[in-house]
């Protein structure tokens, strides 16, 4: 199995042109015959699909390695590192299990990347708008797959506890908080507010995506966290293009957009409680740097979309404080969203934990 993949890539890749797999077919091509070589040597070899599929990602990461140093460790790009994409897919599709090749794969794509938006932008947009976003097609078939890839590769980045360095700050980010270079270097659940996206907004947070900026994590209180600020200023910009066509109209929870307070209320599964971030000139006055929702956004608490609980009208509940603090824990030991599985408790606590329910 390895002399035959060692000498494709020795003898036919190495003579494909340069930007031989910037083709989203050609890659699919590609994937298909490693696919049949794959099934040919189990077959004859008598192996396991998932060993000889380890071969062929090994072999492929192998060669990228050595293209990599022939070059004093400067990707070479085109088909030199799109071959690792083919890998990805590879491993996809055969369900690879073994965490250390599947961590090799994403290092060397952070590596050369700095970034993994090519994994991500597929779930968020779907596969047809990627291609004018960023002139890249996603390797996965329609937005679903690319959910699902995304799951499998977030899985194994907190089994292997990835972390990579980020320009944001001074201290390492998981997996889902690398930055995305093409869209403003915006974390992926920055990106996920923006399109209005709450089932990717969920599966991010499930798995402890930060918020943000100096963010809420576990049960302490601090300003609030950008991502939660980008969402309400999206209801003021709302009441306020309201206000601008009907003077003097009022806005009910049912008219503002489904996707944005659906977004909202995942949002609010995640924070003991929302304060937000006095302006400039009145933080350096007063040196009061944070206020409760309640006194920036009071009409999102009449309206009932953020409960008083979350708001500083009232103390948050004991249950959401628990849920924050043991969130909080589980992060920590690298043990979300599948450590709550282990917990001895109903499964409805365990659907509460994991953000499934208010």
């Amino acid at each position: 199995m390895e002399v035959v993949i060692d000498c494709y890539f020795d003898k036919i890749f190495s003579e494909m042109e340069r930007s031989s797999l910037l083709s989203r077919c050609k890659r699919r091509a590609l994937v298909d015959w490693f696919t049949a070589i794959i099934d040919g040597c189990a077959r004859g070899e008598e192996l396991e699909h998932t060993d000889v599929c380890e071969r062929a990602v090994q072999a492929a990461l192998r060669y990228h390695n050595i293209t990599l140093a022939e070059n004093g460790s400067i990707c070479l790009l085109g088909k030199f590192h799109n071959v690792l994409y083919i890998a990805a897919k590879l491993c996809f599709d055969w369900k690879i299990k073994n965490n250390d090749i599947v961590s090799r794969l994403l290092n060397d794509i952070y590596y050369c990347e700095k970034t993994f938006e090519r994994i991500f932008i597929g779930a968020i947009f779907g596969t047809r708008v990627t291609h004018f976003l960023s002139g890249w097609k996603s390797d996965f078939k329609d937005r679903e797959e690319n959910i699902r890839a995304l799951i499998y590769f977030m899985d194994h980045a907190n089994e292997g506890r990835l972390e990579y360095p980020t320009t944001q700050s001074t201290e390492k980010c998981r997996f889902f908080d690398v930055s995305m270079e093409s869209y403003g270097h915006a974390v992926p659940i920055k990106v996920v507010v923006q399109l209005g996206a709450p089932d990717i907004l969920l599966l991010l947070l499930r798995y402890g995506a930060n918020l943000g900026g100096t963010g809420v994590r576990g049960n302490s209180v601090r300003s609030a966290p950008s991502v939660m600020e980008m969402v309400l200023n999206k209801f003021t910009d709302f009441d306020d293009r309201n206000v601008n066509e009907k003077v003097n109209a009022s806005v009910t929870p049912a008219q503002y957009p489904a996707q944005l307070v659906a977004c909202l209320r995942i949002l609010l599964r995640t924070v003991p409680l929302v304060t937000v971030n006095t302006p400039g000139h009145i933080a350096v006055q007063s040196g009061v740097l944070t206020l409760p929702l309640y006194d920036q956004y009071p009409q999102l608490v009449s309206n009932n979309l953020v409960p008083p609980e979350r708001s500083g009208v009232s103390p948050p509940e004991l249950k959401h404080l628990c849920r924050c603090r043991i969130r909080d824990s589980l992060f920590k030991n690298w043990a979300l969203p599948h450590g709550i599985k282990e917990l001895r408790i109903p499964q409805s606590l365990k659907d509460y934990l994991d953000l499934l329910t208010d």
